[in-house]
């Protein structure tokens, strides 16, 4: 059975091979990653997790960074998010002082 965590790993790297680089097989990014096509069909299932190097190297071979593939993404994706109105309420509030027109060129 899939393991979830690592089934969004994989969807997410599937999605970079087939619409980011749409040309990209499996068996291409497998050469290009120094992976087994075997092991790039479990991933991209969910049925294999990864290590750190292996994921760099697919990263590489599709040229992304790697934290656009990793599962925790979305979790501090959300935590930016949630923190955008009070960012914004704190720009909006902030007052810039008038100190009258810039220096004089000339």
């Amino acid at each position: 059975m899939p393991d979830p965590s690592r089934d969004g790993l994989g969807r997410r790297i599937a999605y970079y091979r087939s619409v980011v680089r749409p040309k990209m097989t499996q068996q291409r990014l497998a050469d290009a990653a120094c992976v087994s096509l075997g092991a790039i069909r479990k991933i991209e299932r969910g049925e294999r997790g990864v290590t750190d190097a292996t994921l760099e190297a697919i990263a590489g071979a599709l040229a992304v960074d790697p934290g656009w593939l990793r599962a925790d993404r979305g979790r501090a994706q959300s935590a930016v998010q949630a923190e955008l109105p009070a960012l914004s309420a704190a720009i909006a509030a902030y007052d810039v002082p008038d100190d009258g027109p810039g220096p004089a060129s000339g």
